[in-house]
């Protein structure tokens, strides 16, 4: 009995203690606290002082000696609960506007008042009171716009933030901004998690109310001074006509306002610049992952770079760390840029996919590193990341990869065919006369003129065909000569052998229809050419990704069972829809 007493007793002691506990928690979640709407201000200015109570209900309330103030109205009660991110919090405030009849600093004590049971003291708060400096005040703009950058210089690159900060001391009620300047020389961003919020400023012997009314993240696209031209707004105030009078009216005056003219000098990158250097400038972090460390020589590796930071992440990159000596790397695929808003500024992410195949069996390492300039101690800095050991064996298709590919990506590299068989020679010795030439040159009279009185009749019944249905047939003819192999490849059932004869038909066709050098067939160029020459761009998209696709089953195998069937149609379809858009 005495075990079980003595167990109960802290539990006898927590309940008796819950209700002090419960009350201290509450008493800790009431505040009361006062502020002042200025830190400094003019002698012929007003200010707005507040005090407030939150999470209760008060009474009893003395308010502070406003020695050395005039009080122009006050005190102001309101009452009410505001809720943030589902809790809610109750206030009581009140509030006075007041004038100063001094200079210098002058301090408003504390407030009290009592809530559940206790009594609560405000802080004390000081403003400084400057001298009218009525010739000043006198040159000073009533209300201006102005453009504020957060730094005077840059680098190429380099991120700036420009404010348009709106400075008034009238009463200012609407706000219209008629014109933007084209900001030629910028990769510009607008922002939208800035400060916006009123504040007091003091400038040149005048009082102004100063608010940011817009944001924007600038990346110089060159060097040299940059020239951005005017803000224009339209800024409504209210005025009174004969305000001494008592029967004053009120009314809206539009004032135009614009910023100045604004000259930005843009610094070149230093030299020398890393061989690594990919045009990133900023700070930057890096992620990377691989998604096998052990295959075979007929498979392909999948990296993923992620590289994220305050920049310009548009203009940053990185190369597959691998040697193309030893690897067929494959033009890296982009799966996201995006730019993130943030209170210091623009934050971006890039995240880049490599297809990389190895050419031979071995063990490598690869390990990722890019490589940006710091503007804040300009120097350029490399990131690193994990290192990577993969284990590559043999597969069983094998491949040469030992031809010289230097000059050429390894996208533009077309797959050598050998050449066919050499037919039986002939002898060219023999000088006799072949009876049958005799007879030729007999005949030939006669054949010339058969063979031009068909040409007419031809040409006759072409000219009664449609013009459309003509185009049709030369396309369809076009697409049959240059997918003949890939056509018996398919009906073989060679998977290799028909996406390399996809492959060369794709090529073959481009480089003869637009005349294009071996060297120029990567998939950037054949995408500028068709555009250039005036094709769709889902045309010139269809292009790139079949020619891709190619790749990966050629490499990384894959597909389907229906896959070289859909492919075949596809490039036809290219083909015709070429012959039909594009005219060379």
């Amino acid at each position: 009995m005495e075990l079980v007493s003595i167990m109960r007793l802290p539990i006898l002691l927590g309940l008796l203690c819950l209700p002090l506990i419960l009350a201290a928690q509450q008493h800790r979640d009431i505040t009361y606290d006062a502020q002042l709407s200025k830190q400094k201000m003019l002698l012929n200015s007003t200010v707005e002082y507040s005090v407030n109570l939150r999470n209760s209900r008060g009474e009893d309330f003395q308010p502070p000696d406003f020695k050395g103030f005039v009080v122009l109205s006050g005190p102001g009660r309101t009452m009410g609960t505001t809720v943030i991110n589902g809790v809610a919090t109750s206030y009581q405030s009140y509030k006075w506007l007041l004038q100063p009849q001094r200079t210098g600093r002058i301090t408003i004590g504390p407030s009290s008042i009592r809530a559940q049971g206790r009594t609560y003291r405000s802080n004390s708060q000081t403003v400084e009171v400057l001298p009218v400096d009525t010739k000043l005040a006198a040159m000073a703009p009533e209300n201006f716009l102005r453009m504020e950058f957060s730094k005077d210089t840059a680098y190429v690159g380099e991120q700036l933030i420009m404010d348009l900060v709106l400075y008034t001391s009238d009463n200012a009620i609407s706000r219209n901004l008629v014109a933007e300047p084209d900001l030629n020389g910028f990769f510009a961003f607008p922002r939208r998690q800035f400060d916006g919020r009123t504040r007091n400023l003091l400038e040149n012997g005048k009082e102004y109310a100063v608010r940011t009314i817009a944001s924007v993240a600038l990346y110089p696209l060159k060097s040299g001074e940059l020239v951005i031209e005017p803000y224009r707004l339209l800024l409504g105030v209210v005025k009174f006509r004969n305000p001494q009078s008592t029967f004053s009216r009120r009314f809206t005056e539009r004032i135009p306002l614009q910023t100045d003219t604004t000259r930005l000098f843009v610094s070149e990158l230093p030299a020398p610049r890393p061989a690594s250097f990919s045009g990133g400038v900023g700070t930057f972090r890096l992620d990377a992952e691989i998604d096998r460390n052990k295959l075979s020589t007929d498979e392909a590796i999948t990296l993923r770079l992620d590289i994220a930071g305050q920049g310009d992440v548009k203009r940053i990159s990185a190369e597959a760390p691998v040697d193309p000596k030893d690897w067929v790397i494959y033009e890296p695929e982009v799966l996201k840029e995006e730019f993130y808003d943030s209170p210091t500024g623009m934050y971006g992410q890039k995240i880049v996919e490599y297809k990389i195949v190895p050419k031979r069996a071995g063990n490598y390492s690869l390990q990722p590193l890019v490589s940006y300039f710091n503007p804040d101690s300009s120097r350029y800095l490399t990131l690193t990341d994990d290192e990577y050991l993969v284990e590559v064996s043999q597969g069983s298709a094998v491949v040469n990869y030992d031809v010289e590919e230097d000059s050429l990506e390894a996208e533009e590299v077309l797959s050598l065919r050998p050449a066919g068989p050499v037919g039986r020679l002939k002898n060219y010795g023999d000088h006799s006369l072949n009876p049958l030439f005799g007879w030729s040159l007999t005949l030939f009279p006669i054949l010339l003129f058969g063979g031009y009185f068909f040409y007419d009749r031809r040409r006759k019944a072409l000219e009664n065909v449609d013009p459309e249905e003509l185009a049709r047939q030369r396309a369809r003819r076009a697409a049959e000569a240059h997918l003949k192999i890939a056509k018996t490849e398919l009906d073989r059932g060679g998977t290799t052998a028909f996406y390399n004869a996809i492959e060369d038909a794709l090529l073959g066709y481009l480089r003869d229809k637009f005349k294009l050098p071996v060297a120029e067939l990567s998939k950037r160029n054949i995408h500028q050419v068709l555009i250039t020459k005036g094709a769709p761009l889902t045309l010139a998209d269809g292009y790139v990704d079949l020619l891709r696709r190619c790749e990966m089953a050629l490499y990384a195998g894959g597909g389907g069972k229906d896959a070289p069937t859909k492919t075949y149609q596809e490039a036809t379809d290219l083909i015709l829809s070429t012959e039909a858009a594009v005219t060379v």
